[in-house]
């Protein structure tokens, strides 16, 4: 043995006093990997609840079915029943980012901007959608079109933009992008989509007619981001949008997927990777379980262009101050009695 080696025995020796036993750093380690997995899934349980509600849907999750041992990214039985669902309405902001190739992944647009409500009842999904180009306040001041909150400063501020405008505080913000609803529309095999007008997609070159007809994953995006050439521009795809994501809730519902956790599953596997939300999941997922009517939202949309003096749009200008009202006070159903108008049909 070298004098150096003997010296580092002796050192290992004076020191050894000082190691900490084993059975502890062995549990510190374990505790530490249960958090890790715990994450783990709380992000992939995450896309299970985007998919649920950006469909204006619900999964009636049934506890018993859930089981130890399944893929780390379905929810256990103890993850969803850990706490009821939460009383009272649940308001999720949704955006649809476009997520082109030419900007990086925070550099995208709010192509779609929407409010997901549920009502303290759970009698069915509300989605309200606000033009996109519309003029929103921003903190400090500023205004800006609402699309380009999420270019400027992520879903964050869209959000605080959305609630300065609505006086509405979200439980949930949830970014979905095409790569999540193309993968959605695969796994279902498609969905049956009733268009009020034909469509000539500058996507792919090709007329979607009018009427009701079967969208591919590759039909989606040409579909959901056409607007020129529509009567309404980008009403017309708002309006569009949401009559996508009302088919999608009813196949769900009615094919049997949303009580057959192995297809819950691979739907939610299939759509997580173009999904992002802020807020509980577990709540969320409580909450969509708990509609009675998970295939059937009820779709607001503003009708028609109206101008501002600076060439920029009033959101809602007619009815915005009563329809926020509605949503914050949980009186959406009266209010839409008193303005049929604006349902999406």
């Amino acid at each position: 043995m070298t004098p150096i080696e003997e010296e580092l025995r002796a050192t290992f020796e004076r020191h050894e006093a000082l190691t900490p036993a084993v059975g502890p750093v062995r549990a510190g380690i374990e505790v530490a990997s249960v958090r890790a997995r715990r994450r783990r899934l709380i992000r992939r349980a995450t896309g299970a609840a985007v998919a649920v509600l950006m469909a204006g849907s619900a999964v009636p999750v049934i506890l018993d079915r859930w089981h130890h041992g399944s893929s780390p990214s379905v929810p256990t039985a103890e993850f969803l029943a850990a706490e009821p669902a939460p009383a009272g309405p649940l308001d999720v902001l949704l955006l649809g980012s476009d997520n082109r190739l030419r900007w990086p992944d925070r550099n995208r647009r709010a192509d779609t901007v929407m409010i997901i409500h549920v009502p303290t009842d759970r009698t069915r999904a509300y989605l309200v959608s606000l033009p996109r180009d519309g003029e929103v306040k921003l903190p400090g001041g500023a205004r800006s079109k609402l699309s380009e909150t999420l270019l400027s400063g992520g879903p964050e501020l869209t959000g605080k933009a959305v609630s300065e405008l609505t006086g509405v505080t979200f439980d949930a913000t949830v970014t979905v992008d095409f790569r999540a609803l193309r993968a959605v529309t695969a796994a279902v095999g498609g969905v049956r989509v009733c268009l009020p007008q034909a469509i000539k997609s500058v996507h792919n070159d090709k007329t979607y007619p009018k009427g009701c007809q079967q969208l591919t994953a590759d039909d989606v995006g040409p579909v959901l981001q056409a607007r020129y050439g529509l009567r309404n521009g980008s009403y017309d795809r708002d309006r569009n949008t949401q009559l996508f994501l009302r088919a999608l809730a009813g196949k769900l519902a009615a094919d049997g997927t949303v009580t057959d956790p192995a297809r819950v599953h691979a739907l939610f596997t299939a759509a997580r990777d173009g999904l992002e939300i802020t807020g509980d999941p577990a709540a969320l997922l409580r909450v969509a379980g708990s509609l009675n009517s998970p295939g059937s939202p009820i779709g607001i949309s503003e009708r028609t262009f109206h101008g501002m003096a600076n060439g920029r749009e009033q959101i809602y200008a007619r009815v915005g101050p009563s329809l926020y009202t509605a949503l914050r006070d949980d009186t959406l159903a009266a209010w839409i009695a008193a303005n049929p108008a604006y349902i999406v049909k």
